[in-house]
């Protein structure tokens, strides 16, 4: 424990070192998690990621997902039943391509979506939320996950929409350091606890301005 501790203050600071170690401590006691919701808008996003170089950024077609499923990485986040049920709810796939070949990708949505086995996220449909990220490991390093999130925002922003709406896991730092350069803004957070089979959830004074919360999901 204390050699992952310190290889995390090395990492990203002392700070973040002692939440990590706190947030093991309680999980020994009851399940726990934080998340940090934000948000990213047209005007606070870094604009050097709106360069794809020669590679081509575009909402990805019903058959080029389907293509795309067929490569056994790409299975492994992205079935072809999950691309068919995603589609039939509404939600878009926005992809950079090189090639033919969808490279790297990232689901959409501006409806309530899973976040547990038994809890939905909800939050204010003016915004989309970014889902399901992936890069293939043959393109990773390219910086292409916040090229296609930051195309896609303002493909959304065109149609009307606010930007993007997403969550950060509080322990997972690596993401929380991408999401600040890119131009993300925490708004507040979200407590999640277990007890005897039920979840406990608390939301800071921040999340109500975009609705943001964590419910128990209804009956369908």
């Amino acid at each position: 424990m204390l050699k992952h501790t310190s290889e995390i203050a090395s990492s990203f600071g002392r700070r973040a070192a002692l939440h990590e170690l706190q947030h093991r401590i309680v999980n020994r006691l009851v399940p726990f998690q934080l998340i940090k919701g934000m948000t990213a808008t047209a005007d606070g996003i870094d604009k050097g990621l709106l360069d794809a170089g020669d590679l081509q950024t575009r909402f990805a077609t019903r058959q080029e997902l389907l293509a795309a499923a067929s490569n056994p990485e790409v299975a492994e986040e992205v079935s072809v039943e999950f691309v068919e049920e995603a589609l039939a709810r509404g939600d878009e796939c926005y992809g950079i391509f090189d090639g033919p070949t969808l490279v790297s990708f990232g689901w959409y949505s501006n409806h309530p979506s899973q976040f547990s086995d038994t809890l939905d996220l909800h939050f204010d449909r003016a915004w989309m939320y970014m889902y399901k990220g992936y890069t293939l490991r043959s393109h990773r390093g390219k910086r292409l996950h916040g090229i296609g999130m930051s195309r896609a925002l303002y493909a959304y922003a065109e149609r009307g929409y606010r930007g993007l709406i997403s969550y950060v896991r509080s322990t997972n730092f690596q993401s929380l350091r991408s999401t600040e350069r890119m131009g993300y803004q925490i708004f507040g957070e979200i407590y999640i606890a277990k007890a005897m089979g039920h979840a406990l959830v608390w939301a800071s004074p921040g999340c109500a301005a975009y609705k943001f919360s964590i419910e128990r999901r209804r009956s369908r």
